[in-house]
């Protein structure tokens, strides 16, 4: 499986090329609302160092959130925009997923937190099985004490940018990290059931932190 695999839905900021399943080349940096600068230019020096093809790729990989809203809406862009150049599918891939799946947890039931504003965080439930890690219920936004006042006994806590609620909470939890490595690899491990080939009225998986309360 050829795939060139996105992250912009967090502070990190990636694009990786995988051939035949490995990854080739990635380029990559944890930056602050500097993703629609960066982006072109890792693509374009991802692309000369590897004189990568679009039309030889399977499909271009995007985090597709929850997550940043700006950052959801550079990445699913111009993802887009290299497939319909070379009328190759999308690979939309959950960002909580792609961070579970890329930390290797081990075997159970674990709560990925995404941190998104102040005590704010995303959170999805996967039960992790030797070859495989699958969603248990719908992603939810509310704060971390929330999360953690809802964690069933024997979960597993992962997170990426929770550290200050956290710590104030007295809570330890495993570190994930967002890259478009984690979103490519899934992408070729289950690239039939994620491509969307009718992509044009795709969607970030906003998750907007201003329905909480409503």
């Amino acid at each position: 499986m050829n795939i060139l695999a996105i992250e912009t839905a967090t502070p990190v900021c990636g694009i990786a090329l995988f051939r035949q399943g490995e990854l080739v080349e990635i380029r990559e940096k944890t930056l602050y609302r500097e993703h629609a600068e960066k982006l072109p230019l890792f693509f374009e020096d991802l692309r000369e160092a590897t004189n990568l093809k679009l039309g030889k790729l399977d499909g271009i990989a995007v985090s597709i959130g929850p997550g940043s809203f700006t950052g959801l809406r550079i990445g699913l862009s111009y993802a887009k925009g290299l497939a319909f150049s070379a009328d190759i599918p999308l690979v939309p891939v959950s960002t909580l997923l792609a961070m579970c799946f890329g930390s290797k947890p081990k075997l159970g039931t674990i709560r990925c937190l995404l941190h998104s504003h102040k005590d704010i965080a995303y959170g999805q439930d996967f039960r992790v099985e030797t070859s495989a890690v699958i969603p248990e219920g719908k992603p939810e936004v509310k704060t971390v004490a929330e999360h953690l006042e809802s964690l069933p006994e024997g979960t597993d806590i992962l997170h990426y940018g929770c550290n200050e609620p956290l710590s104030q909470l007295s809570t330890s939890a495993l570190q994930a990290k967002p890259s478009a490595l984690h979103v490519g690899k899934l992408a070729c491990d289950r690239y039939d059931d994620l491509v969307k080939r009718d992509f044009y009225k795709l969607e970030p998986d906003y998750m907007s932190v201003f329905k909480l309360g409503n």
